[in-house]
């Protein structure tokens, strides 16, 4: 599309600024000479350094502050005259989706509800996928734990265990959920303790294959352009978004399976459909739907499939102009991602059973890549060099920060381990009246360990209290950890949140915390109380092991069970001192 189909001082607002998706779509309509507006739930985000980006909003975050989210996109489309707004991830897309139907909401690029729905629920793309006879994985729909009693039917483990959504909520809280797997069955039974608090899962056979996905546009159900990618550097380990990935020619198998989903769905916008696919036998399965800009859609775009400029033509005139084809061959880099997912391959860390590590020659041969004229990168661009300049820093801050933490943390754990061996821990302890146990929520360390060291220690002995520093008193204790105390004799099911406050601190002999950010908390709080606090695990921890215990909050149970070990160790050294 040339510049003069676009309207003179035509704006654009599009949201999720801080993702790189957001960068792309503003460097494409702004070559269009359209009036771009960022808007991100993070102060500078990196869109907005582009050169097309003639200014930036904050909007609350839509995954913790929902309603104010809502209330200020309403205010956005009744008071500011943008030709169309471009929701990026599914974090707006599925707030924004509700608002299509108000006025003026017809500016915002959301397929139709019905439409949507089908490509945010996986089950039911699952069953959608199985009417038109496209190849799926075995796939069991599971509820709650009722229905796994009845076991996983086809399925063999390794099970790969998808929330129906990628979103989940649990009492108005919503969190982004990731794909895990399961290698046996007590492994399977403890995964799902946290995705049943967010909803239903799809366990599912781990399928063989590479990673391709189908981007598309489509005009009422009908595809009008389509292109294709190969993942090279899948995150995590295991699958998942890109960080290296090579445009192809379309498989007109899986261009006739994403037109036969699209034409069923009626739908209206861009998607990208995702399959594991077998160059060699031509054999694939469905993995899912994504109703909105991909990850990879930096790929699309430097290798001619303009789909931002194509969304625009669709939304403002009703149609998408014909297009030459994509050019193959072309490889794109999301660099920040790609030198963690090196990180990762070095560490070896993904199950072996699941991951083929690439050997060093591989990976030696796809960073010659970069000297390619076929290669580019989803952030650095010369044409429009800030972001890609900010981008650069931030992967530089990152890691200095990474590594100044590491140093800080070693010597404060060792100061913390060094309190222990000179007894000053013990001395106080000895002629305590009340010890304090602290965390951010109290609704799983702190909470655990008072309970246990009351099981241990008299109250007569000594008192012992807990409290967090979140806000919001009153909360019960993490399910997930009421029943891993239950299973080692400890009743939390009475147990409610308190918040730090001075009488605490200043009525309490010693004061154990769970992490190393908590203690400087106290301490700029409280330094009086500095010399009186210390980390509960630095006494029981081992020289090489961490002095830390982190929370387990929204992880799987085997997370919550580690956790109680070490609290329960980390008490039984407490009362071996008294």
């Amino acid at each position: 599309m040339s510049k003069d189909v676009a309207g003179r001082g035509d704006a654009v607002l599009v949201l999720d600024g801080d993702m790189v998706p957001a960068l792309t779509i503003a460097r494409s309509l702004g070559r269009l000479g359209l009036r771009i507006v960022v808007a991100a739930h993070e102060a500078k985000p990196l869109a907005g350094y582009s050169r097309h980006v003639e200014r930036t909003l904050t909007y609350p975050d839509p995954l913790t502050e929902e309603q104010a989210f809502l209330g200020w996109c309403k205010q956005v489309i009744a008071e500011q005259d943008y030709d169309l707004i471009v929701p990026v991830t599914e974090r707006t897309v599925v707030p924004m989706a509700a608002l299509a139907s108000l006025p003026g909401g017809d500016r915002i690029a959301v397929a139709a509800a019905e439409s949507l729905n089908i490509a945010l629920d996986k089950n039911k793309t699952i069953q959608l996928a199985k009417q038109l006879g496209i190849p799926t994985p075995k796939t069991v729909y599971v509820e709650g734990h009722e229905q796994l009693r009845a076991g996983i039917g086809p399925l063999q483990f390794p099970v790969v265990i998808k929330p129906s959504h990628s979103i989940g909520e649990n009492d108005s809280h919503r969190m982004q959920l990731r794909v895990e797997y399961a290698f046996d069955e007590t492994d399977l039974e403890n995964k799902l303790q946290h995705y049943f608090r967010y909803g239903p899962v799809l366990l599912q056979e781990y399928v063989l294959g590479e990673g391709v996905g189908i981007e598309l546009i489509a005009a009422h159900g009908n595809t009008v352009f389509s292109f294709q990618h190969r993942r090279l550097h899948e995150m995590p380990l295991t699958g998942g978004g890109s960080s290296l990935r090579v445009s192809e020619a379309v498989a007109p198998e899986l261009l006739r399976a994403s037109k036969s989903l699209m034409k069923a769905m009626s739908w209206h916008g861009v998607a990208m459909v995702e399959f594991k696919w077998n160059p060699i036998n031509r054999r694939f399965a469905l993995m899912e739907i994504n109703g909105r800009f991909w990850g990879s859609l930096p790929l699309a775009v430097a290798a001619g499939a303009d789909f931002p400029a194509m969304l625009y033509e669709l939304y403002r005139h009703g149609r998408v102009a014909p297009r030459l084809e994509a050019k193959p061959g072309v490889y794109c880099r999301k660099l920040s991602s790609d030198l963690y997912w090196h990180e990762l391959v070095f560490r070896r860390e993904a199950p072996a059973q699941l991951v083929r590590f690439p050997t060093g020659r591989e990976m030696f041969r796809d960073w010659l890549r970069i000297f390619s004229w076929n290669h580019y990168f989803d952030v650095q661009q010369w044409r429009d060099i800030r972001p890609g300049l900010v981008d650069l820093q931030r992967i530089v801050s990152r890691q200095f920060s990474r590594a100044v933490n590491l140093v800080n943390d070693r010597r404060a754990a060792a100061r913390e381990r060094q309190a222990w061996r000179k007894g000053t821990v013990d001395e106080l302890l000895r002629d305590a009246g009340q010890v304090l146990f602290v965390c951010y929520g109290n609704i799983n360390r702190s909470a655990l360990a008072e309970s246990y060291f009351r099981k241990r220690v008299p109250a007569e002995r000594v008192e012992a209290v807990s409290a967090g520093f979140h806000q919001v008193e009153g909360r019960p204790a993490d399910p997930v950890m009421v029943d891993v105390a239950a299973s080692r004799g400890l009743d939390l099911g009475a147990s409610l949140s308190r918040t730090l406050n001075d009488q605490m601190v200043h009525g309490s002999d010693v004061i154990f915390v769970m992490e190393l950010k908590h203690k400087q908390q106290l301490c700029e709080r409280y330094p009086e109380a500095c010399g009186k606090t210390f980390l509960l695990n630095a006494g029981a921890s081992q020289q090489d092991s961490t002095v830390e215990i982190a929370d387990p909050y929204g992880q799987p149970r085997e997370v919550y069970e580690a956790c109680a070990e070490l609290v329960v160790a980390s008490v039984d050294r407490l009362a071996a001192s008294l």
